[in-house]
């Protein structure tokens, strides 16, 4: 068992497990912090809606803010990765970054009435900048904290299966009864702020207390300051070395893509086009409830046909929810089947933190093979980028795509060519992105077994790096 003194336990080179406890420490913030983010794929339909907004220009300020942030991510993760070095820790980041975000979620969801285009811009662009601060080194975090596959499996489930009790929080909020509607409105935002601001700071101190550093750190000596233009040289040469993990990003961007683009639609879907504004909360509780549920079945098949295979299965599935949205019709009585919709929709996307983050951590390690600076920090960072990049893209071309086409989220009907503008922009067009990933998921040279073999030689290397280093300590001073 680890002893909670973290900054001695940062430097051991031997590998040894994390408790249960530990891992749920380790989770705690995430509650607070999927509460306060809940409303970032709904805030566009908000501000299109009950500000007047126009799709393009609402487009246009996600693409930049988007862009600006993934772009800053290497010289975060850098940042991240020498304070590990010196420190044995990346805790700092995850305070700041929580304190951040709640302020910028305070001014982003709760905009004044003439609200502009640059307070939208400047609000969103620091929203994004704190999510990442707290999140990017806790990433990092998770995958050094355990070396040991099986165990990374179960950590990143713990933190994805406590994270969705935030979901369902927030979802909640709706029904209070301080609200004549349970649609999602300016108002349940603002509560949404308020109480997401309470839940995260607790669990912030959970895990800043009780959560360890992580035993295993691969070299200690100090890295030199550089500037952020060697940086970004630096993280361009970390993804052309290592193969495993260049595909398994072409992967996740083809799949983040798709999804973008029907995630960044869905509010707008529902609340807009089929009317269904009032039971938009109701399903999407009864599907987070459904999903959760489901999980352990995740980790089970995971642990059984490996996270490959898991991860096409779970792709397949979404694709078929996102062809079956664009048979919906807003003259039709849709609830039961969004309810279902939903529940495939966020098993899929509950699975995918389960599946992809112990795989990227995987790659990660497969590269330190060749390389014994610390860069989990880096790694995650270019994963951010090029995710933030595709995410970006995909909202913006979605949102794009249906306002060029004419379709308007303030009229109360919709006509044919409406319906045509937000299926191309929400199903026809994601579920070209989303199959394409297949190819690169089926490509990665990973699994199981040479994982395992991969751990081993890092811890290996680790050890007897320590051991050269206790024997110089004992040497004679000459």
């Amino acid at each position: 068992m680890h002893s909670t003194d973290n900054n001695n336990d940062s430097n051991k080179a031997v590998k040894s497990s994390i408790t249960h406890w530990q891992m749920v420490a380790f989770s705690a913030p995430s509650i607070g912090l999927v509460f306060l983010v809940g409303p970032i794929n709904i805030v566009q339909g908000i501000y299109a809606k009950y500000f007047g907004v126009p799709l393009t220009t609402l487009a246009a300020i996600l693409l930049l803010c988007k862009l600006f942030d993934a772009f800053s991510d290497p010289l975060l993760g850098i940042i991240s990765d020498r304070y590990r070095v010196r420190t044995g820790t990346r805790k700092p980041f995850v305070l700041i970054g929580s304190l951040a975000l709640i302020v910028s979620s305070y001014f982003l969801f709760i905009p004044p009435d003439n609200v502009s285009t640059a307070y939208v811009t400047f609000w969103m662009l620091a929203f994004y900048a704190a999510s990442t601060v707290k999140q990017l080194p806790t990433f990092a975090w998770a995958s050094e904290m355990t070396m040991d596959p099986v165990e990374r499996t179960r950590l990143f489930s713990v933190l994805t299966f406590i994270g969705r009790i935030g979901g369902v929080l927030f979802y909640l909020v709706p029904f209070l009864p301080l609200f004549t509607t349970t649609a999602m409105t300016p108002e349940v935002l603002k509560v949404s702020v308020m109480v997401g601001a309470v839940l995260i700071l607790p669990g912030v101190y959970v895990a800043l207390r009780y959560a360890p550093n992580g035993p295993y750190l691969p070299q200690e000596k100090a890295v030199k300051k550089k500037s952020a233009l060697v940086s970004f040289k630096e993280a361009v040469s970390v993804f052309k070395r290592n193969k495993p993990f260049q595909i398994f990003v072409g992967a996740y961007m083809c799949i983040g893509l798709g999804g973008g683009m029907y995630y960044g639609m869905f509010f707008i879907f529902v609340d807009s086009y089929l009317g269904q504004g009032e039971a938009y909360a109701k399903l999407t509780l009864v599907g987070i409830v459904g999903a959760l549920i489901l999980m352990p079945l995740v980790y089970k098949v995971i642990l059984r046909i490996g996270k490959k295979k898991t991860w096409i299965l779970t792709s397949l599935a979404t694709i078929s929810a996102i062809l079956y949205t664009g048979q919906l019709r807003p003259e039709e009585d849709v609830f039961v089947s969004l309810v279902v919709l939903q529940i495939i929709l966020l098993f899929s996307t509950v699975s995918l933190p389960i599946i992809t983050m112990p795989l990227l951590s995987e790659t990660i390690d497969y590269g330190l093979l060749s390389d014994k600076t610390e860069r989990r920090g880096l790694y995650f960072s270019v994963y951010s980028l090029l995710l933030k990049f595709e995410a970006a893209l995909g909202m913006a071309l979605g949102l794009a795509i249906a306002g060029w086409l004419g379709f308007d989220a303030t009229a109360t009907t919709h006509d044919e060519a409406s319906g045509f503008a937000i299926r191309m922009a929400m199903v026809w067009v994601p579920c070209v992105f989303t199959s394409m990933g297949f190819f690169f998921i089926w490509k990665i040279p990973l699994n199981e077994r040479r994982a395992g073999i991969i751990a081993r030689r890092l811890e290996g290397r680790a050890l007897r790096e320590a051991e050269q280093r206790d024997s110089l300590a004992l040497s004679p001073a000459l």
